[in-house]
């Protein structure tokens, strides 16, 4: 019976995927290291307790969905909820996070996309064990978060254009 994972089994894909988010709050100035650092903290821990009983190694995409981070038109409640601890507010996040903004927390993978149409880029990537059977191959029937808003990751879009708002 598996009764969660712990911050440890995860650590290496959540304190990616925080010290992202970071480094994305960072980039304005806004914040200070001290701010920045508890955001960080918060944040790995918040996802390490939403993702207890939804993190599957042997099944790396299974729960993807439910990992998905996102920012479109709405901000994400786990960040919105981490980033009241430092003193922020919705309209702070929207001023210093991009507008659209997927963030997958896998085993073994952290990847993002910045817009609609982005590629996809990846922060943390680890060796999938040799006890999981073969390679993994995408399997068209479990629809997750990623398989939904782009079916192959091998070819982006080359007309894709990236904007920074200011």
């Amino acid at each position: 019976m598996n009764h969660g994972y712990t911050k440890a089994e995860m650590g290496p894909e959540v304190t990616a995927a925080a010290g992202f988010v970071s480094s994305l709050l960072r980039t304005r100035g806004f914040l200070s290291e001290q701010q920045l650092q508890i955001f960080s903290d918060c944040l790995q821990q918040a996802l390490s307790e939403h993702y207890k009983h939804h993190w599957f190694p042997e099944k790396p995409q299974k729960g993807s969905g439910y990992r998905c981070i996102r920012i479109n038109h709405e901000m994400d409640p786990i960040i919105s909820k981490v980033a009241s601890r430092i003193g922020m507010n919705s309209h702070q996040l929207y001023q210093l996070l991009p507008r659209e903004l997927t963030l997958w927390v896998d085993p073994y993978e952290v990847s993002y996309r910045i817009g609609e149409d982005g590629s996809i880029c990846v922060l943390y990537e680890a060796e999938v064990p040799a006890s999981n059977s073969g390679p993994s191959v995408c399997n068209n029937s479990t629809l997750h978060c990623k398989n939904h808003f782009l079916m192959g990751r091998t070819s982006p879009p080359k007309n894709y254009l990236m904007t920074v708002s200011s």
